[in-house]
């Protein structure tokens, strides 16, 4: 057997006759073949101005063109397919696109499940079976999934099934992120601003404490289905008059203009280890949702960055030998100021100390001025009981404006966590 193109579409040659799939007057697909080349808006246009799709259905095959590497339309009748077919050609000529549409038989065409209409049909899977739905059907399940009132769905499958409606689940990708556990406050700032308006927003009860929730365990159809529960939030201290709300897990449905996609936050947890805060996007395979989810992450550092909560305070960080629901990550002191007159220490040592730190932080703007290094340290030595601590108190208590961090010796182990907390609250001059 051979497959011949022709300007209206396909031919099949059985025998050596040439068979044209018009002829026949049976029912005609058309199918739209991916090429990575002809503009997504171009193909809408096309969708909306020849085939009669909505704004939202023409978005919507144009992702699944790009997820399944092509999309079928149809069945038509022999005619309304080939007049389809002569215009949308005439139109990829005239705007010089290399989309190929082609025309292949249909079998009978099958009845949607739910208004029975004899249109092109879509196998959707959704809340434990495969239902077959038309165009119209599909874009009113997805709409009907935005008006449900939350509490409608009673597990997390449930909801994802009706937010991915049409889309298979081996078209769907995940991309994750992980943050340190001890920045959840900044995280949390950041997520609050990005994902401020969901379709749907969930907490999700995990059964098993110390296993990482993702989104294919949220998918899961069986009796350890994760179930929806009120999401829970622990109250962190960020040094301020009201602390800050941080999700425990929570799992947002989200929508732009192209694409619905899933975001998930969990605790990543190791034995012995600090947990870290898991991003994690789910989005339809293709080029657009792999930008969304670039784009998104993008976002999302660059909002943890810019949040610094601990900025300009006292800290340090919580060594717990393992996790017992009290980790705090990062402690915020509340120093009593300490006035130079309370520091006992001969008058010239004091001075150097002044000189040395208070004098030199200070003097920075002219240095940098100088080209000289803005960076200095110090070292504090003596017997216990000689004063070490109350002066460190002292300085860090005179520097506004300036993060100190207070590391004890049993914490050089986490030596390294702490230089990467200094440079990320560090200030963008320092």
């Amino acid at each position: 057997m051979v497959f011949l193109f022709c300007s209206f579409g396909l031919r099949l040659r059985f025998g050596g006759v040439m068979h044209d799939v018009f002829s026949d007057d049976g029912p005609v697909r058309l199918f739209f073949h991916d090429d990575d080349e002809t503009p997504l808006e171009f193909m809408r246009n096309l969708l909306r101005t020849v085939f009669g799709k909505s704004r939202k259905e023409a978005i919507a095959v144009t992702a699944r063109i790009e997820a399944q590497n092509g999309f079928a339309c149809g069945p038509y009748p022999a005619t309304v397919a080939k007049a389809l077919l002569e215009s949308a050609q005439q139109l990829i000529r005239n705007n010089g696109h290399p989309l190929l549409i082609t025309a292949s038989a249909a079998d009978a065409a099958r009845p949607c499940d739910l208004c029975g209409a004899l249109e092109p049909v879509t196998d959707v899977f959704l809340i434990r079976r495969t239902v077959c739905l038309c165009g119209n059907c599909l874009i009113a399940a997805r709409a009907s999934s935005e008006n449900l009132p939350s509490e409608e769905f009673r597990y997390a499958f449930m909801a994802l099934d009706w937010h991915f409606a049409g889309t298979p689940r081996n078209q769907i990708m995940t991309r994750s992120r992980q943050f340190p556990g001890h920045m959840r406050a900044d995280v949390q700032t950041a997520i609050d601003r990005l994902f401020a308006a969901p379709i749907h927003f969930f907490g999700i009860h995990e059964q098993h404490r110390y296993e990482t929730l993702g989104i294919a365990s949220l998918m899961e159809n069986s009796r350890n289905a994760p179930p929806i529960a009120p999401p829970q939030y622990h109250d962190v201290d960020v040094g301020e008059p009201e602390s800050v709300k941080c999700l425990s897990n929570g799992l947002w449905l989200c929508q732009t203009e192209e694409l619905r996609y899933a975001v998930l936050l969990s605790y990543h947890r190791d034995y012995q280890t600090e947990p870290g805060l898991r991003i994690e996007l789910a989005v339809p395979a293709g080029t657009a949702g792999n930008a969304l989810v670039q784009r998104t992450f993008a976002e999302l550092e660059a909002a943890v960055h810019a949040a610094r909560s601990y900025r300009g305070k006292i800290l340090s960080l919580e060594d717990a030998a393992d996790y017992r629901g009290r980790a705090r990550g990062v402690t915020v002191h509340r120093l009593p100021t300490v006035a130079r007159d309370d520091v006992i220490l001969p008058e010239r040592t004091l001075r150097l100390l002044d000189r040395n730190v208070l004098g030199f932080v200070e003097s920075r703007d002219l240095l940098r001025k100088l080209e000289q290094s803005t960076r200095k340290g110090i070292l504090l030595y003596g017997p216990p009981g000689t004063g070490k601590t109350h002066t460190i108190r002292y300085l860090a208590t005179n520097l506004p404006n300036h993060t100190t961090l207070i590391i004890t010796a049993e914490q050089v182990g986490l030596l390294g966590a702490y230089m990467s907390l200094a440079r990320l609250l560090q200030r963008p001059w320092s």
